[in-house]
């Protein structure tokens, strides 16, 4: 039985917590296809304080013979030595990271066993957005930083996304990791997001939380933060102009601002709702706990999400949608995201172009006529956008689905060819090229290419 070291974050989202991190979910996404199989696993999630309220204590539960789980702050200056304590007890076949942070932690560790990574998200396209909404490139060195030590440690890497694999490729190719030894091997995998029901998702249970909407209202929701690409002034002017010609249309937003990353764009959409005579039908919930998810999803009529068009946009995911659909909820989108084409193309939703907010008026008065068109409130068409969302989930976004590529690697890990292998970048112009150049190309040739250089 093969020993798999996971190492991913907490909360895992059968957890009641503050909020329901996207981190949690790749997590979960990895973790419940192996514990299926037959291997003997090791989990130690990093625990996000932001999402707990208070500093997370460290855990070890023995949940079964072939299944440990430890838990550990992502503030606890002994993280590193915690994990590489858990890897030298456990000796594992092979390590799995997921996410960023996790994934560069593990590339500090001091390991020979075949590594998994994954990139949920481009953190070099989150670090320019970031920059842009701070007007400041402080961060950018430290976040390319991790990216690199993480892939020059990896074996295998897994992407959010077809474009973000293939940016993955043009690093490992600048680190000098595409070279003869790795000719043909398949370094990076796309795992898109993956979503099924959770333990605790019962949309039964009632809460006092839409107390300021009416039975009768039209509700338009939006799921969790507010990050650095989206699209606040698009998606300002689209719901109000939209609330004008619909009478029982109300925004209902949980999550605002995320804390360390982006407090400003929370903060300019709130501002200029606070400057409309239709504010009262913008509700804010904030961060609802975890338990309170379902019950806010079956009070909504329709999802929407707005982007603004940069490389996260391009590169990233929208677990907000996935969980839209999940929960039967047609989606209104900007186009951009790979997931916001799946919208489009599985008839789950409505799509539109990026930047154009008139456009998304009009979705959101096409959705509001046929909600209101039906005897019981909805259309053959909009339930038509619900059945074809459950049913994208379903059969596109099962975990034993999206998660194929890495349990094939782990029915055999094995490093990656180029393991030690080393490319001096710095000594390209050496003899030894000089030599090699005129092997291939002959006396005369390189004599002419000698003096081309000498010109210079």
């Amino acid at each position: 039985m093969k020993r798999v070291l996971i190492i991913g974050n907490a909360p895992l989202p059968g957890e009641n917590t503050k909020s329901r991190p996207a981190a949690g979910l790749r997590t979960q996404q990895f973790l419940k296809p192996l514990l299926n199989k037959r291997f003997n696993i090791r989990l130690v999630t990093i625990a996000m304080p932001e999402c707990y309220g208070q500093e997370p204590v460290r855990l070890s539960t023995e949940h079964s013979d072939r299944f440990t789980e430890h838990r550990i702050s992502k503030n606890d200056p002994g993280l590193i030595g915690f994990i590489q304590e858990i890897h030298d007890q456990f000796h594992p076949d092979a390590i799995v990271s997921i996410n960023t942070h996790p994934s560069y932690i593990v590339s500090q560790i001091d390991s020979r066993a075949p590594l998994w990574t994954d990139l949920n998200g481009w953190i070099i396209a989150e670090a320019q957005a970031q920059a842009y909404k701070n007007d400041s490139n402080d961060y950018i060195p430290h976040y390319h930083s991790m990216e690199q030590s993480i892939l020059r440690r990896s074996d295998k890497v897994s992407t959010v996304s077809e474009a973000q694999r293939f940016c993955i490729y043009g690093e490992l190719g600048t680190l000098g990791r595409l070279n003869k030894e790795s000719f043909g091997y398949e370094f990076c995998h796309h795992i898109p997001n993956g979503t099924q029901w959770f333990q605790g998702e019962d949309t039964s249970n009632e809460y006092a939380v839409f107390n300021n909407v009416p039975e009768d209202a039209f509700v338009l929701l939006w799921m969790g933060g507010y990050n650095t690409w989206v699209d606040e002034v698009t998606l300002f002017k689209a719901v109000e102009d939209a609330m004008k010609k619909c009478p029982k249309l109300y925004f209902v937003s949980t999550g605002g601002q995320i804390g360390g990353l982006d407090n400003k764009t929370s903060e300019k959409f709130k501002a200029m709702i606070a400057h409309s005579e239709l504010r009262e039908r913008f509700v804010f919930l904030g961060w609802v706990e975890t338990k309170t998810i379902p019950y806010v999803y079956s009070r909504a009529d329709v999802g929407i999400n707005v982007d603004r068009r940069c490389m996260e946009t391009l590169t990233g995911a929208r677990n907000r949608i996935n969980e839209m659909m999940k929960f039967g909820l047609p989606v209104i989108t900007t186009l951009g995201s790979e997931i916001s084409y799946e919208v489009a193309r599985a008839e789950a939703g409505i799509a539109v172009k990026t930047g154009q907010h008139q456009l998304l008026t009009d979705a959101i008065q096409i959705m509001y006529a046929e909600w209101h068109g039906g005897q019981d409130r909805e259309s053959v068409r909009f339930k038509r956008y619900q059945k074809n969302g459950r049913k994208y989930i379903e059969e596109s976004c099962n975990y034993e689905e999206t998660l194929k590529p890495l349990l094939r690697w782990l029915e055999n890990p094995r490093p990656a060819p180029d393991r030690n292998v080393s490319l001096n970048f710095r000594r390209a112009r050496s003899l030894r090229t000089a030599f090699t150049y005129l092997r291939e190309n002959g006396v005369k040739k390189a004599w002419v290419k000698f003096l081309q250089k000498v010109k210079r």
